[in-house]
């Protein structure tokens, strides 16, 4: 072709190669963010089976410190009970700490909002921050991201929050979908209502 013909072809061509590029990296993407789901599912729901065939709070408990650290793919899971104003302390057994802690009336919702004005969420998806740092300070590693969903137990009566921290800066985000945490969350609600009443 001459100097001042234009090779139409040859440009679409490239066009849709560069299209087809990006179509293939979609799919990838939406292949990859499906199997992830897939992997969430399967492990809440592991770890719910798992929860459900504990006869005792000591089962329970233990249950949080092992088995469940292994199934969700976590460094470790705490349940903090806000103690009822003018209650009496045995409400709440204080044997299990740090797996489960007793905190003062309004902890959780400091927590979960780390001290800001914002509205109370039920969850919370974040990098670690000083305060996560306090809370997690006993564990065996350094956590570096965790998850927060808000527990009412006996219509409100007991509030509480349970976490789980992970190592993994990038394992919980904001963004990610919280469906799977909340389900797993009303579990363990309806498990510790039978031992904390």
């Amino acid at each position: 072709l001459g100097n001042n013909v234009v090779d139409l072809r040859h440009v679409a061509m490239n066009r849709l190669s560069d299209k087809l590029g990006q179509l293939e990296g979609t799919h990838q993407s939406v292949v990859a963010a499906a199997y992830q789901n897939l992997l969430g599912t399967k492990q809440i729901h592991q770890g719910v089976v798992q929860l459900l065939g504990k006869k005792s709070l000591d089962d329970f408990v233990n249950c949080l410190e092992s088995e469940l650290l292994k199934i969700l793919s976590v460094d470790c899971i705490f349940i903090l009970l806000e103690r009822p104003n003018g209650s009496v302390d045995l409400l709440i057994p204080t044997d299990y700490e740090p797996t489960i802690q007793t905190v003062m009336p309004g902890f959780v919702n400091t927590y979960i909002t780390q001290g800001g004005l914002t509205e109370l969420s039920k969850v919370k998806l974040r990098k670690a921050t000083i305060v996560t740092n306090q809370l997690f300070e006993n564990t065996s590693c350094k956590i570096e991201s965790e998850a927060c969903v808000q527990l009412n137990l006996n219509e409100n009566q007991i509030i509480g929050i349970i976490t789980f921290g992970s190592s993994d800066t990038n394992f919980f985000e904001p963004g990610q979908g919280t469906d799977l945490l909340k389900f797993f969350a009303c579990v363990c609600e309806k498990m510790l209502e039978r031992w904390i009443t």
